[in-house]
């Protein structure tokens, strides 16, 4: 008997809300580096960005922005940014997961598809026009694909956040 110590997974579907009096230059970067990093597969990744309406457009704009910056590829090769998904599993979650969003009308705004060639490869992927109920909203995708979800009441992307599976 004793204490161990452990080291506990405790990610999930995580959240961020984005309100109306965002510096969207600065938010922009923060969320796509909190999102991206390691090709989306961080246990503290935002993984679902609600967005008030009054900034969406602008923000949706500066995330597409940082996204088509990205270079995707072998992490040994000079200039690459992102690399590839862990394995194959990850990989057919990801992508099962965008194709479920896009046949609920899912609009990909950068990214969608793998890079030729081998690999797990998949660029940052920006979704929109998905909301709860859509399983790429529900289901905790780890990987480098983002819905954004537009919002007008605080207390209401509180609650939607918080409600998550």
């Amino acid at each position: 008997a004793g204490l161990k110590r452990v080291t506990l997974e405790l990610g999930g579907n995580d959240a961020a809300i984005v309100l109306e009096d965002v510096d969207i230059g600065p938010a922009s970067r923060k969320i796509f580096q909190a999102s991206m990093a390691n090709t989306g597969q961080v246990c503290t990744a935002i993984k679902r960005l609600y967005v008030h309406e009054k900034v969406f457009d602008p923000l949706v704009e500066a995330l597409v922005a940082h996204a088509k910056n990205v270079t995707v590829g072998d992490g040994l090769m000079k200039g690459v940014t992102h690399g590839p998904l862990n394995n194959k599993m990850q990989y057919d979650i990801v992508t099962g997961l965008l194709n479920d969003a896009k046949q609920h009308g899912a609009e990909v705004l950068c990214g969608g598809s793998p890079p030729e060639g081998s690999g797990y490869f998949f660029p940052p992927t920006l979704v929109t026009g998905v909301k709860e109920g859509v399983r790429l909203v529900d289901e905790e995708q780890f990987g480098p694909v983002l819905p954004i979800i537009p919002f007008t009441n605080v207390d209401d992307a509180v609650a939607r956040a918080n409600a998550s599976p």
